[in-house]
Protein backbone atom coordinates (compact mmCIF):
# COMPACT_ATOMS: atom_id res chain seq x y z
CA UNK A 1 0.00 0.00 0.00
CA UNK A 2 2.97 2.09 0.56
CA UNK A 3 4.42 1.32 -3.07
CA UNK A 4 0.99 2.66 -4.30
CA UNK A 5 0.63 6.19 -2.08
CA UNK A 6 4.22 6.88 -2.83
CA UNK A 7 3.38 6.72 -6.50
CA UNK A 8 0.22 8.09 -6.81
CA UNK A 9 1.67 11.34 -4.52
CA UNK A 10 4.32 11.45 -6.84
CA UNK A 11 2.50 11.75 -9.62
CA UNK A 12 0.12 13.96 -8.24
CA UNK A 13 3.22 16.66 -7.21
CA UNK A 14 4.51 16.18 -10.82
CA UNK A 15 1.14 17.38 -12.31
CA UNK A 16 0.50 20.07 -9.98
CA UNK A 17 3.79 21.38 -10.60
CA UNK A 18 3.82 21.48 -14.40
CA UNK A 19 0.32 22.26 -14.58
CA UNK A 20 1.04 24.87 -12.39
CA UNK A 21 3.97 26.19 -14.13
CA UNK A 22 1.99 25.78 -17.46
CA UNK A 23 -0.43 28.52 -15.72
CA UNK A 24 2.08 31.16 -14.08
CA UNK A 25 1.60 29.47 -10.91
CA UNK A 26 5.59 28.69 -10.93
CA UNK A 27 5.22 28.09 -6.59
CA UNK A 28 2.52 25.05 -6.84
CA UNK A 29 4.78 22.78 -7.53
CA UNK A 30 7.55 23.43 -4.83
CA UNK A 31 4.16 23.31 -2.41
CA UNK A 32 3.29 20.15 -3.71
CA UNK A 33 6.17 18.35 -3.40
CA UNK A 34 7.10 19.41 -0.05
CA UNK A 35 3.65 18.21 0.88
CA UNK A 36 4.85 14.70 -0.38
CA UNK A 37 8.10 14.52 1.11
CA UNK A 38 6.14 15.53 4.47
CA UNK A 39 4.02 12.51 3.48
CA UNK A 40 7.11 10.25 2.74
CA UNK A 41 9.11 11.07 5.97
CA UNK A 42 5.82 10.47 7.71
CA UNK A 43 5.78 6.65 6.24
CA UNK A 44 10.07 6.88 7.21
CA UNK A 45 10.72 4.76 10.64
CA UNK A 46 11.46 8.08 12.75
CA UNK A 47 15.20 6.92 13.23
CA UNK A 48 15.64 7.04 9.23
CA UNK A 49 13.81 10.43 8.69
CA UNK A 50 17.18 12.53 9.07
CA UNK A 51 18.91 10.80 6.51
CA UNK A 52 16.33 10.53 4.03
CA UNK A 53 15.94 14.04 3.88
CA UNK A 54 19.41 15.02 3.70
CA UNK A 55 19.14 12.68 0.93
CA UNK A 56 15.68 13.68 -0.79
CA UNK A 57 16.96 17.25 -0.67
CA UNK A 58 20.41 16.43 -1.73
CA UNK A 59 18.77 14.87 -4.95
CA UNK A 60 16.73 17.84 -5.36
CA UNK A 61 19.56 20.26 -5.69
CA UNK A 62 22.07 17.53 -7.89
CA UNK A 63 19.08 17.19 -10.03
CA UNK A 64 18.31 21.14 -10.28
CA UNK A 65 21.73 21.84 -11.52
CA UNK A 66 21.84 18.70 -14.26
CA UNK A 67 18.95 20.09 -15.71
CA UNK A 68 20.69 23.44 -15.38
CA UNK A 69 23.34 22.60 -17.87
CA UNK A 70 20.68 21.11 -20.23
CA UNK A 71 19.13 24.52 -19.61
CA UNK A 72 22.27 26.72 -20.23
CA UNK A 73 22.82 24.16 -23.27
CA UNK A 74 19.94 25.24 -24.79
CA UNK A 75 18.57 21.71 -24.59
CA UNK A 76 15.39 23.12 -22.55
CA UNK A 77 13.68 26.07 -21.60
CA UNK A 78 10.77 26.89 -19.35
CA UNK A 79 8.96 29.53 -20.64
CA UNK A 80 6.34 30.32 -18.24
CA UNK A 81 9.14 30.47 -15.80
CA UNK A 82 11.55 33.15 -14.77
CA UNK A 83 14.63 32.07 -13.02
CA UNK A 84 16.88 34.32 -11.66
CA UNK A 85 20.07 33.80 -12.33
CA UNK A 86 18.50 32.87 -16.12
CA UNK A 87 20.99 29.67 -16.44
CA UNK A 88 19.12 28.10 -13.37
CA UNK A 89 15.81 25.51 -14.09
CA UNK A 90 13.00 26.87 -12.03
CA UNK A 91 12.27 25.66 -8.62
CA UNK A 92 9.34 23.79 -9.37
CA UNK A 93 12.19 22.03 -11.61
CA UNK A 94 14.47 21.25 -8.92
CA UNK A 95 11.55 20.47 -6.40
CA UNK A 96 10.36 17.42 -8.72
CA UNK A 97 14.22 15.82 -8.46
CA UNK A 98 12.66 16.01 -4.67
CA UNK A 99 9.78 14.46 -5.24
CA UNK A 100 11.60 11.71 -7.71
CA UNK A 101 14.00 11.05 -4.87
CA UNK A 102 11.16 9.89 -3.03
CA UNK A 103 10.34 7.04 -4.93
CA UNK A 104 13.30 4.66 -4.12
CA UNK A 105 12.25 4.19 -0.87
CA UNK A 106 8.51 2.33 -2.00
CA UNK A 107 7.55 2.36 -5.33
CA UNK A 108 10.82 1.81 -7.37
CA UNK A 109 12.56 0.23 -4.64
CA UNK A 110 12.44 -3.31 -6.98
CA UNK A 111 14.22 -1.94 -8.85
CA UNK A 112 17.28 -1.80 -6.28
CA UNK A 113 20.44 -4.39 -7.82
CA UNK A 114 18.76 -4.19 -11.18
CA UNK A 115 20.55 -1.09 -12.89
CA UNK A 116 20.39 -2.32 -16.47
CA UNK A 117 16.67 -2.36 -16.12
CA UNK A 118 16.86 1.04 -13.99
CA UNK A 119 18.44 2.51 -16.86
CA UNK A 120 16.62 1.42 -19.44
CA UNK A 121 13.57 2.16 -17.74
CA UNK A 122 15.03 6.37 -16.76
CA UNK A 123 16.15 6.84 -20.35
CA UNK A 124 12.26 5.75 -21.32
CA UNK A 125 10.67 7.81 -18.07
CA UNK A 126 12.55 10.70 -18.20
CA UNK A 127 12.04 12.03 -21.64
CA UNK A 128 8.42 10.98 -21.43
CA UNK A 129 8.04 13.06 -18.14
CA UNK A 130 9.27 16.47 -20.14
CA UNK A 131 7.99 15.68 -23.27
CA UNK A 132 4.43 15.99 -20.91
CA UNK A 133 5.67 18.96 -19.88
CA UNK A 134 5.90 20.21 -23.38
CA UNK A 135 2.45 18.99 -24.14
CA UNK A 136 1.14 21.36 -20.78
CA UNK A 137 3.64 24.06 -22.23
CA UNK A 138 5.78 24.23 -18.97
CA UNK A 139 8.71 22.88 -20.77
CA UNK A 140 10.34 23.69 -24.52
CA UNK A 141 12.37 21.41 -26.11
CA UNK A 142 15.50 23.24 -27.61
CA UNK A 143 17.04 22.90 -31.32
CA UNK A 144 18.00 20.18 -32.03
CA UNK A 145 15.63 18.13 -30.78
CA UNK A 146 18.64 15.05 -30.40
CA UNK A 147 19.83 17.60 -27.78
CA UNK A 148 17.31 17.58 -25.68
CA UNK A 149 15.70 14.12 -25.82
CA UNK A 150 18.98 12.22 -26.34
CA UNK A 151 20.65 14.96 -23.37
CA UNK A 152 17.31 13.72 -20.95
CA UNK A 153 17.72 9.97 -22.19
CA UNK A 154 21.55 10.30 -21.07
CA UNK A 155 20.47 12.29 -18.03
CA UNK A 156 17.87 9.18 -16.64
CA UNK A 157 19.70 6.72 -17.79
CA UNK A 158 23.02 7.45 -15.51
CA UNK A 159 20.98 9.25 -12.97
CA UNK A 160 18.38 6.49 -11.48
CA UNK A 161 20.08 3.50 -11.04
CA UNK A 162 23.01 5.98 -9.36
CA UNK A 163 19.86 7.35 -7.51
CA UNK A 164 18.94 4.18 -6.51
CA UNK A 165 22.23 2.86 -5.34
CA UNK A 166 22.95 5.97 -3.02
CA UNK A 167 19.78 5.79 -1.26
CA UNK A 168 19.49 5.44 2.08
CA UNK A 169 18.32 1.35 2.53
CA UNK A 170 15.54 1.06 5.42
CA UNK A 171 16.46 -0.55 8.46
CA UNK A 172 16.44 -4.28 7.91
CA UNK A 173 13.73 -5.33 10.99
CA UNK A 174 14.54 -8.99 12.55
CA UNK A 175 11.54 -10.68 10.47
CA UNK A 176 13.09 -9.73 7.51
CA UNK A 177 16.65 -11.14 8.42
CA UNK A 178 17.67 -14.22 6.33
CA UNK A 179 16.80 -18.12 7.58
CA UNK A 180 20.26 -19.08 7.27
CA UNK A 181 21.61 -16.36 9.47
CA UNK A 182 23.24 -17.12 12.90
CA UNK A 183 20.69 -16.32 16.06
CA UNK A 184 24.44 -16.49 17.98
CA UNK A 185 26.97 -13.88 17.72
CA UNK A 186 30.14 -15.27 16.28
CA UNK A 187 32.02 -14.75 19.25
CA UNK A 188 29.77 -16.83 21.51
CA UNK A 189 29.88 -19.56 18.98
CA UNK A 190 29.67 -23.26 20.59
CA UNK A 191 32.99 -25.01 20.50
CA UNK A 192 33.59 -28.27 19.17
CA UNK A 193 36.14 -29.97 20.74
Amino acid sequence: MRNLANFLAFQGAWFAAVEGAARGWTWLGPVAVAAIVALHLALVPAAERRRELVYVLGVGLAGGLLDSVLKALGATAYPTSDPVPAWLVPAWIASLWAAFATLPRFSLGWLRGRPVLAAVLGAAGGPLSYYGGTRLGAVAAGEPALLTWGGLALEYALVTPLLLHLAPRPAASAEEAPANSPEVPLDESPQHG
